[in-house]
């Protein structure tokens, strides 16, 4: 049998883009509203966890203070 077509390996840059923490994204906890922004980028992976739950990423940080 054959076997399955695999998909495309990811360039070093597409690995690179997918792993970078980047500065100035922020994380809003929905129960509590508590926020968190990243200050120091890095390469690695970012979940934070807030009253137990993983915070949701806060697409424009910068309207927050708006509303």
């Amino acid at each position: 049998m054959s076997q399955p077509p695999q998909p495309p390996e990811w360039t070093p840059e597409e690995w690179v883009q997918a792993w970078t923490i980047h500065v100035g994204k922020a994380y809003r906890c929905d129960r509590c509203q508590t926020m968190v922004m990243v200050t120091k980028g890095g390469v690695g992976t970012l979940e934070p966890i807030c009253c137990g739950e993983p915070m949701k990423l806060v697409e424009h940080p910068d309207t927050i203070a708006d509303r």
